[in-house]
């Protein structure tokens, strides 16, 4: 005897959705374009600050270039876990390693990597971003930090997440220009400066840079507005350190080696700011990061300024 079972159609539209694959989604990147199927799981981050993005979003990365790095200058914030494999050096990543690490998908910034896109395109979808401010895309990096990490956030499905983030910063930025304004010092002028060592001198990060973006979110002015060609910062010799005028001085990191050379030259000592002791120091604060670095930037420029924990 031959028995006909009958279904409710809703039970029936439901089976058969599951039985159809989710259509693969391209994705937009500085470089072109990647598609994906599905949410990547394995990710190899080819510098620092998409490392950071990755982490901020709940994703450990199968790999990172300069391991070390990340965990001195970037500060390690959030902390990198163990076990991520080093992919070289971030301007020369291994292909050698990517290509055993067998990713899903690769990140990297354009200036670095482009002319390996191709390369790295035929290990694993590669997308690639802008980090600095140029005449087609003139946007402070923190603007253009914010759009980036809410595309890397897109590619993973974590944009809620990523929402959280931003919204977190913005409220930060908030409180932060808050304290600025009840301690009088609106306005005020600010010069944020690096020792990078090599020779170099003191970096100063310019207008279109993460920590001009801060001071300016902070109602402060930036003293320090040139830059290197294709950069957000510039570096200064002693020659040139009266041009700060009296402008206060955030200092990031320590000041060891050759550093020690300049901040103890007469010319140093004889900068308004040193002599009426308005020099900052801070600890490592990573000026190319995403939404976790640019708020504890916000409130470590804000405690240095109003000597006030918050």
């Amino acid at each position: 005897m031959n028995r006909i079972f009958l279904y409710p159609a809703g039970l029936i539209l439901s089976l058969v959705s599951l039985w159809v694959p989710a259509s693969p989604q391209k994705y937009v990147h500085d470089y072109g374009h990647v598609t994906l199927d599905a949410a990547p799981q394995r990710i190899a981050a080819l510098n620092w600050t998409q490392a950071e993005f990755l982490l901020s979003l709940g994703v450990t990365p199968v790999g990172v270039t300069t391991l070390k790095g990340y965990r001195h200058w970037q500060s390690n914030n959030p902390p990198m876990p163990e076990g991520v494999v080093e992919l070289g050096h971030r301007a020369e990543p291994s292909l050698e390693a990517l290509w055993q690490l067998q990713p899903d998908l690769i990140l990297g910034y354009n200036w670095r990597h482009g002319r390996l896109y191709d390369r790295l395109q035929a290990i694993a979808p590669t997308a690639l971003y802008t980090q600095y401010p140029s005449q087609g895309d003139p946007r402070n990096y923190l603007t253009r930090m914010e759009d980036n990490f809410w595309r890397v956030a897109q590619l993973l499905d974590r944009t809620t997440l990523a929402e959280q983030h931003i919204k977190e910063l913005e409220q930060t930025l908030a409180a932060c220009r808050q304290r600025i304004k009840d301690a009088g010092l609106s306005g005020s002028r600010v010069m944020v400066g690096k020792f990078v060592g090599m020779g170099l001198g003191l970096r100063t990060y310019g207008e279109g840079s993460l920590a001009g973006a801060i001071l300016e979110a902070l109602s402060l002015e930036n003293a320090w507005v040139k830059t290197l060609p294709g950069r957000d910062f510039s570096h200064i010799d002693l020659t040139q350190l009266p041009l700060v005028g009296d402008a206060s001085l955030m200092l990031i990191g320590e000041v060891q080696g050759e550093a020690r050379t300049m901040t103890t030259s007469a010319v140093w000592n004889s900068l308004p700011a040193v002599k009426e002791e308005r020099v900052y120091r801070t600890p490592n604060l990573w000026g190319f990061g995403g939404p976790v670095s640019a708020k504890r930037m916000a409130e470590e420029f804000t405690r240095q300024l109003t000597g006030d924990a918050g």
